[in-house]
């Protein structure tokens, strides 16, 4: 697939021959060509976005260009591709997310906008695509293929079918179905995995897997089934086993999980790298702000010893091809003059960036002129908690007739901090018929509550999350993005639910009756308006009011991962609790 389709090949033709002037040259680089892996001195000329004409030393322009900016020795690369990632994780909406990524190099994303798809369907995936072309940087989507991610679990914002996924696919910039998380079904050959990946095939379209583990004839049948790509590795064994069935492995590092050192181990033994790309899946904005995007992943992996050369074809031309991009990913002639001036192959942030041979972004600042600066913001009320009105509808009632004590089902953590949980029998006080857990130290509510109208909710006892006073709340909850508060005191929760009703959404920690902290979130209740620094700012505060309740540092992310229906342990939604590996839902009392 070519990126840029309305080129004059006349025009390119002629600057390329020095019969019409380019627009743009960059003199005296050293050329990283990802092609070769060659480094060399050289010039660039840029026609019209494109790379007409790479002059080796000594080879001088037949016509001077139009502008010329000076590379003073540096290295020129191509601009990197993050093969999949979700601009949510960031809670910017995707221009903001676009102007605080340029700068980093990165110059195109392939987004999966599967929270907002949960949320409002495909009018949220039209909303993703629109606003990301107000900001320079390419974002094209891929069409959401699990909402919800398990059906039948719990309640969500909208239900994609078949044909939704197809009505996606034929909007001018979605590139292909996005990771296709219900790899049981695929390798099962279920009737609804089956009819959404068809939809993929008969477009010929780019089909991103999800596949956890999945190995020996589960995974040959995966592949078989549609899916060419898989970011969820872990092992070195993971990474291995898949690239030699045929699998193209994007090697991940975000702001939640990182097991980049132990998936490079896999590639020390095989000798090609052509099927290697590399995502950054979530990134969190103080991350962006600090470190950067994809070129964080590169640095990273060089530091763990791998050739700068070849990480820097992963993320670039290796991206290209997992996608068939046929003009991104290089400096040749015939290419879209992404690219970014580098004082070394070594991930640091860019002196200069260019998209489509015009300068958006030098020495660390977004420089771009965008046309359309207004943000609008949609989905504003996108909360509705009419089940919560009171004091007793955070109460757990307990059954009748139990008397002083009883026996629930109890949410237990992981000890060694992971985001998986256990369920345990445990006896908790009863008080006027609810379940009181003052005199508990180590025990905490959690309540689900359905914010599209539907009027459910779930509550249970957790343990070992570390609250022992207040509350805290967030409408960012994979993947339905229900209304989740974990408490101690029933009067907090409700403070929560009706800040973040009246905000639209976002996260929020309350204590003895007085907010302490809010971050709206109005879009969808997922996103911000505001730009990366001041959001970043926001978020900082929000966390940091967030362990003044909660002893335990990934407070903020456990809040939003509670309801995620594809993990194993025992699970809550706003339908009750649920064994995650069987997928089947569990008595609570007994």
């Amino acid at each position: 697939m070519r990126i840029k389709k309305q080129v004059d090949r006349s025009k390119l033709i002629a600057a390329a021959m020095g019969k019409i002037p380019c627009d743009l040259t960059i003199n005296n680089i050293r050329l990283f060509n990802s092609i070769t892996g060659e480094i060399y001195p050289a010039s660039v000329d840029v026609y019209d976005g494109m790379v007409v004409r790479v002059r080796t030393e000594g080879e001088e322009a037949i016509m001077p260009a139009k502008e010329v900016y000076e590379g003073n020795g540096n290295i020129l690369a191509p601009g990197f591709i993050d093969t999949h990632m979700h601009c949510e994780s960031t809670m910017m909406i995707p221009e903001n997310f676009g102007r605080a990524a340029v700068p980093w190099g990165t110059t195109t994303v392939c987004t999966d906008p599967h929270e907002i798809c949960n949320v409002k369907g495909v009018d949220g995936v039209k909303f993703m695509l629109e606003n990301g072309k107000k900001s320079k940087l390419r974002q094209y989507v891929l069409a959401p293929s699990c909402v919800p991610a398990v059906p039948g679990l719990e309640e969500t914002g909208a239900e994609i079918f078949a044909e939704d996924v197809g009505e996606m696919l034929d909007l001018p910039g979605v590139v292909g179905i996005a990771e296709i998380m219900d790899y049981v079904g695929v390798y099962n050959d279920a009737e609804r995995m089956h009819t959404i990946v068809d939809e993929g095939i008969k477009r010929n379209m780019f089909l991103q897997g999800h596949a956890p583990l999945a190995t020996g004839k589960e995974l040959a049948a995966y592949r078989v089934g549609g899916p060419k790509s898989d970011h969820e590795s872990k092992t070195r064994e993971e990474v291995l086993e898949k690239l030699r069935n045929g699998i193209h492995v994007n090697l991940r590092a975000s702001s939640i999980t990182d097991q980049l050192g132990e998936l490079l181990e896999g590639l020390k033994t095989i000798r090609f790298y052509d099927f290697v790309s590399i995502c950054t899946d979530d990134v969190h904005a103080a991350d962006l702000l600090t470190v950067g995007h994809i070129n964080a992943v590169v640095k990273k992996a060089i530091e763990w010893g791998l050739d700068p050369r070849d990480v820097y074809k992963m993320a670039t031309l290796n991206a290209a091809r997992e996608y068939s991009f046929e003009d991104l990913g290089a400096i040749a002639p015939g290419y879209i003059a992404d690219m970014q001036i580098l004082k070394e192959l070594d991930g640091s942030q860019p002196l200069a960036v260019f998209i489509e041979g015009e300068l958006v972004a030098e020495n660390g600042e977004y420089i771009a002129e965008d046309k359309d600066a207004k943000v609008d913001v949609p989905f504003e009320n996108s909360v509705n908690l009419e089940q919560l009105n009171n004091i007793e509808d955070f109460m757990l009632k307990a059954p009748e007739g139990c008397g002083d004590s009883v026996e629930t089902l109890v949410i237990v953590g992981d000890p060694s901090g992971g985001i998986i949980r256990n369920g345990e029998w445990m006896k908790v006080p009863v008080v006027d018929g609810y379940v009181n857990l003052d005199s508990c130290d180590d025990l905490q509510f959690v309540l689900i509550a359905n914010r599209y109208g539907t009027g459910s909710k779930t509550i249970a006892v957790m343990k070992d999350f570390g609250i022992k006073h207040g509350a805290i709340a967030s409408t960012v909850s994979h993947d339905s993005h229900n209304f989740t508060v974990m408490f101690k005191d029933a009067s907090d929760a409700l403070i929560a639910a009706k800040a973040l009703k009246e905000c639209g959404g976002g996260m929020v920690a309350v204590n003895g009756g007085e907010i302490l902290s809010l971050l709206p979130l109005p879009v969808a209740g997922l996103m911000s308006t505001l730009p990366c620094e001041e959001l970043a700012k926001n978020i900082e505060e929000t966390q940091e009011a967030m362990l003044s309740l909660c002893d335990d540092k990934m407070g903020l992310l456990k809040v939003a991962v509670y309801c995620l229906t594809v993990l194993p342990g025992l699970i809550i939604t706003d339908k009750g609790l649920i064994w995650g590996l069987t997928q089947e839902f569990t008595e609570q009392f007994r």
